[in-house]
């Protein structure tokens, strides 16, 4: 009986040697100060012309950032590269998320979001999910939204961007709310070395032939 209860002792050590080793995954944002709580752009970079501010609310949601371009044919951005090495190599799955909130959006005025995957040296390798949108979101509350997209072979972070774009027309304007952004790699399983389940299935015959003798 001792050497049963020790038989499965093994096979139990096994099965969870596997699910230690194999599902090894990793879901923590990578984005640094993703709700602005900050007060301020604090990791965040802007390109182009145009007004970034943060907006305390002191509520829930909490601080965000406000995009208000009102200059023709201006592509003002709001962007992040995580930091170098956070996502290496082909085969991960990355999960996105980012509220918006909608402001107004005249003669031309669109909002998108362009999310990719950089090597070392910042030079994009992927589009990863592309450029998502054109986005209209209400202005009257905050929409979700989420996907998912897998990295290329080359892959060493991944960078966001919220774009407020204007139109060549007369008087085009867009403005739009961003919080609580999200990247989230989640690492591919592997399956467990094997001479790791070699060994403890060594170990396991062995208890097996001393319980024969």
């Amino acid at each position: 009986m001792k050497l049963l209860t020790t038989i499965k002792t093994i096979a139990g050590m096994a099965s969870m040697s596997v699910l230690l080793i194999g599902n090894s995954t990793f879901a923590q944002n990578l984005i640094q100060n993703p709700g602005f709580s900050t007060g301020d752009l604090t990791g965040w970079s802007q390109f182009n012309a145009g007004s970034i501010t943060v907006i305390p609310t002191g509520g829930d949601p909490g601080d965000y950032a406000w995009l208000n371009n009102s200059l023709g044919a201006n592509g003002l951005a709001l962007g992040q590269a995580t930091a170098l090495g956070s996502v290496v190599g082909a085969g991960v799955v990355v999960n996105y998320s980012f509220d918006l909130l909608g402001g107004n959006q005249a003669n031309g005025g669109v909002d998108f979001v362009h999310i990719f995957d950089e090597n070392a040296s910042g030079g994009v390798i992927s589009q990863g999910p592309g450029l998502l949108g054109p986005y209209f979101p209400s202005a009257s509350g905050w929409t979700a939204y989420s996907g998912s997209f897998t990295t290329v072979a080359g892959s060493d972070h991944v960078y966001i961007e919220f774009d407020a774009t204007t139109g060549a027309a007369a008087g085009s304007v867009d403005q739009v709310g961003v919080d609580n952004v999200n990247l989230s790699p989640v690492s591919v399983p592997e399956p467990a070395p094997y001479s790791v389940l070699a060994g403890l299935g060594g170990l396991a015959s062995l208890v097996t032939f001393r319980r024969r003798k």
